[in-house]
């Protein structure tokens, strides 16, 4: 009787472990990118906004008043888009640069009447205080720090962002 041994060759193994590699990475693509990616987003705008919230404390050391937005108290239209209003002028390039914008590939700095949900980042303050939102792709993101349910409404017309926007104040 010949003396076989059984068993696989080492390049069995391997087109075994490259196959199922090959099947596994797709399958991970195909379920899950757009979450995961969503997620990393919502980091970026938490970090971003850390970044503006040091950038205000470091303003207001030397001036002892944050930058104002344009009215009080806030509400629905006295809310300023970060990028491009006078918060901007005020702290790039002295205590922040460049000032961070949304990283969505889609994100837009629209009238939030007209699309709640766009991404984007918001600053109201009176001078004394501040507060910060940025609307959030995961809707479990903002959970750390919900926006509170009166900066939701449009002149009386209710749209719906606190199951997406993020809140950082001054401490």
């Amino acid at each position: 009787m010949p003396n076989k041994e059984k068993g696989f060759t080492i390049i069995e193994l391997l087109v075994v472990i490259l196959v199922i590699g090959v099947l596994s990475g797709v399958l991970l693509g195909v379920i899950n990118s757009s979450g995961v990616r969503g997620k990393a987003r919502d980091s970026q705008r938490k970090a971003d906004l850390k970044r503006v919230q040091t950038a205000l404390e470091l303003y207001f050391a030397d001036s002892r008043a944050y930058p104002t937005s344009a009215a009080a108290p806030p509400g629905p239209y006295d809310w300023e888009r970060i990028t491009g209003s006078r918060i901007e002028g005020a702290l790039v390039p002295n205590y922040i640069d460049p000032m961070p914008t949304d990283p969505s590939p889609a994100g837009a700095d629209t009238d939030p009447c007209a699309n709640p949900t766009n991404f984007r980042y918001n600053y109201y303050s009176d001078g004394d205080s501040y507060e910060l939102t940025a609307i959030m792709e995961v809707p479990t993101s903002h959970e750390d720090s919900p926006c509170p349910a009166t900066l939701t409404g449009c002149g009386g017309a209710g749209y719906a962002t606190e199951t997406v926007c993020y809140y950082a104040r001054n401490p």
